[in-house]
């Protein structure tokens, strides 16, 4: 009896993260999404790109920019030895596209595991190397892309999966992890929101949208304050909304609606998208309905 109750947790864990579902559609939908994210963010941000990430031209210079990072460590020796070794002409652009190949692989499905990998590692070279710069999405498509290689992204609508003819059963539900993920992303967001002022008074909201357009001052403050405490409970309280089954539905298209509105007001259109398929690829069951978007209630 008393192994039985031991079993039980470990038991009840075991079957959230292996109940089934259907893998194929949500494994498919999140690496081809990703990819096309990451290709429309990095060619979006070609034209500028020397500003940031180059030998020399920079916004501010490549040895202050990395020297925060986190990843000091690994990037110092790395442009020293290119330095040294004068390729830093031939390194620079030549990640890039790098970079860009290996997301495009990535999206048709060709050798995705180690392609995914490798885009991992170019985008922290990449991007890491002018950390000041990073916001939410450079962290959320390092974490997507870091998923895309331990998940089998690879195994369904994929060029792989002519090749190599992977067994079609899967038994371990991949999307429950980040349905945790995102649940402890955005309570923690909620929190932290919570602890500054600003979220209740409607400062943070005017500064996040007056920093982009200065028309947005002749809001009435009861509007910010509104979507400041709106965003706050938001968050905080997503964990709770997307256990229930009765709020589901209504939690996911809240969330997809507050980063539509940051897409718009803040352009801040690759980081909304990337919170959007996190949010459509967690909980909703991608397949064709009558509405456009059907959210799972099991």
């Amino acid at each position: 009896m008393l192994l039985k109750k031991a079993c039980t947790p470990y038991g009840k864990l075991e079957k959230f993260f292996t109940e089934p579902y259907n893998e194929k559609n949500f494994l498919f939908f999140f690496r081809i999404m990703i990819s096309f994210i990451a290709l429309i963010e990095i060619t979006a941000m070609a034209t500028d790109l020397s500003l940031f990430f180059s030998a020399s031209g920079t916004l501010v210079p490549q040895e202050l920019m990395y020297l925060p990072s986190d990843s000091f460590k690994y990037l110092y020796p790395l442009y020293q030895f290119l330095e040294n070794q004068g390729l830093n002409d031939i390194f620079y652009p030549g990640i890039i596209y790098a970079y860009c190949i290996a997301l495009i692989f990535m999206g048709v499905g060709l050798m995705t595991r180690y392609v995914s990998f490798i885009a991992l590692i170019l985008q922290l070279i990449i991007f890491r190397s002018f950390s000041p710069f990073n916001y939410g999405f450079d962290y959320f498509l390092t974490m997507s892309l870091f998923y895309c290689f331990i998940f089998p992204t690879g195994k369904y609508y994929a060029v792989d999966a002519q090749i190599f003819r992977y067994d079609p059963v899967i038994k371990f539900n991949y999307r429950r992890i980040i349905q945790v993920h995102l649940a402890i992303a955005y309570c923690f967001s909620g929190i932290a929101k919570g602890l500054d002022s600003g979220w209740w008074n409607g400062n943070s909201i005017w500064r996040a949208i007056t920093s982009v357009d200065n028309s947005y001052y002749a809001y009435p403050s009861f509007l910010l304050i509104i979507a400041g405490i709106g965003t706050v409970l938001l968050e905080f309280l997503y964990p709770a909304l997307i256990i229930c089954k009765n709020t589901r539905k209504y939690a996911v298209m809240a969330m997809i609606l507050m980063h539509l509105s940051i897409a718009v007001m803040m352009n801040l259109y690759v980081f909304s998208a990337i919170m959007i398929v996190w949010n459509i690829a967690a909980f909703t069951s991608l397949t064709a309905t009558k509405s456009f978007v059907h959210v799972e209630t099991a």
